[in-house]
């Protein structure tokens, strides 16, 4: 059954494209079925004696440990990212790890946080806001550790108003400081990683925020946050230039109260946009350059293939300027044309041919200091491992002709049309074929080496 432009556009979006071997569904259904949670638990937390030698030596395997448990868990997260049960919540817990960008050199702690992440993706904002305000590794990294009565840390305070709910310019420079003596004590665990108010350190005097006075803890904080209806704009305008692009204002403010008055529920929000006809207008179509997770993991969804090497997944997401749990800033990835330079292009555009042929990269991955340079080592990670069932996709894909074929194969990875002269340079290539399962190699070589594949 041919998949329409509405459906190719849906999954393309809400998901990474359509498998090979999978029928389009409705947004409910979608959101119904394909939304299984699967925590990931690959890491372990550190064991006291589980490390021996001078403490110079035992820094050293932690360092090491920790580089190769972050390896390990973002080549995990990438492969569940594609998991046809559970694709849905991990694509929204791909969005929600670049709203609330953390980086940890500690692998426990990112991986409990995505895993709080996870839980929380499809359910109310309000829930996923408190987990989040409390996750150890946030903050660690926002110098929340730090925060102590009569030494306040403004970092945490001022992030989770700025970049997490309510919007620079929305606030004043007076609530970051008695909203930062609110969380003054929250801390964490190092031995377990789990959140513990350290009473001592906690300021319990009076304090004034947003016009209201009393003894605010950090909780009350949220609360007071979460009952701004500026909270619920930002939040669905970022929802919404995500998935959709820029849509029309009513849309958004129709959007915003529906989740106001939901109480914050992201699924609900979501069934309603995928379910307006809005979003589906041509002007949003193909109008939303991938960024270089969501090109990888939609090769591999389009393919239905697989890394046989860790390394290869760190070392692509490197190359490509973006590695799942090592945002660059507290305030995320950049998008849209930051994506592309005459580089990077190149290198996006070489990418199906290293994968089908399973041949060497020559792209240096800067080597940036960082947890995942272990990624970077030659004949590890830039010799590609990748399976791929081809005569799957030749019994799934092949036609009578080599036009036909051509098109059956487009409209399965295509959000938009290829230029006519495009598809003639992918027909020439795939007519030198030996037999059909190369003929269909090299049509799924051309099409996704072509710029109209670089958009969803």
């Amino acid at each position: 059954m041919a998949v329409s432009v509405r459906q190719k556009h849906l999954y393309s979006r809400v998901a990474f494209g359509l498998p090979p071997e999978s029928n389009a569904q409705s947004p409910s259904e979608l959101l119904k079925h394909q939304a299984k949670l699967k925590p990931v638990n690959v890491v372990q937390p550190d064991k006291p004696d589980a490390q021996t030698g001078t403490e110079t030596e035992m820094i050293r395997q932690k360092i090491k440990k920790n580089r190769s448990e972050l390896i390990t868990l973002n080549a995990t997260w990438f492969n569940q990212l594609t998991d046809t049960e559970s694709v849905i919540r991990e694509k929204m817990t791909f969005f929600w790890h670049d709203h609330f960008a953390c980086r940890s050199r500690n692998a426990f702690l990112a991986q409990q946080q995505i895993n709080t992440l996870r839980t929380h993706a499809l359910g109310k904002f309000s829930n996923l806001l408190m987990a989040v305000s409390k996750d150890p590794a946030m903050l660690q990294f926002l110098n929340n550790q730090q925060n102590k009565k009569d030494s306040p840390n403004e970092n945490f305070a001022r992030e989770v108003m700025e970049l997490f709910t309510l919007g620079r310019g929305n606030y004043t420079e007076d609530d970051i400081k008695n909203a930062a003596r609110a969380f003054t004590g929250w801390a964490f665990n190092p031995l377990n990683g789990q959140f513990v108010v350290r009473a001592r350190q906690h300021d319990n005097g009076s304090k004034t925020f947003r016009g209201k006075s009393g003894n605010f803890t950090g909780e009350d904080i949220i609360t007071m946050i979460l009952e701004d209806k500026q909270t619920a704009t930002f939040i669905t305008g970022k929802i919404v230039r995500f998935f959709a692009g820029e849509a029309d204002p009513q849309a958004i403010q129709s959007l915003r109260d529906a989740f106001y008055k939901s109480g914050y529920d992201i699924q609900r929000l979501l069934l309603e946009m995928y379910s307006s006809d809005w979003f589906y207008d041509k002007k949003l179509v193909g109008n939303r350059i991938k960024s270089p997770v969501e090109l990888l993991a939609g090769i591999q969804t389009h393919t239905g293939g697989t890394f046989n090497n860790p390394l290869n997944i760190t070392y692509l997401q490197k190359a490509l300027g973006q590695v799942l749990l090592q945002p660059p800033n507290v305030s995320g990835w950049p998008n849209g044309k930051e994506w592309i330079d005459s580089s990077s292009l190149t290198f996006r555009m070489s990418l199906p041919a290293l994968l089908f042929n399973n041949i060497a990269s020559e792209f240096d991955a800067k080597d940036d200091g960082d947890v995942n340079n272990d990624s970077n080592k030659a004949n590890k990670a830039s010799k590609i491992s990748y399976v791929t069932n081809v005569i799957l996709l030749t019994n799934k894909f092949i036609k009578s002709t080599t036009p036909q074929t051509l098109d059956a194969v487009e409209e399965h990875l295509l959000v938009c049309s290829a230029s006519a002269e495009n598809k003639a340079l992918v027909a020439r290539l795939a007519d030198n074929a030996k037999d059909e399962p190369e003929q269909i190699k090299r049509i799924f070589i051309g099409l996704m080496s072509l710029p109209e594949y670089q958009l969803s």
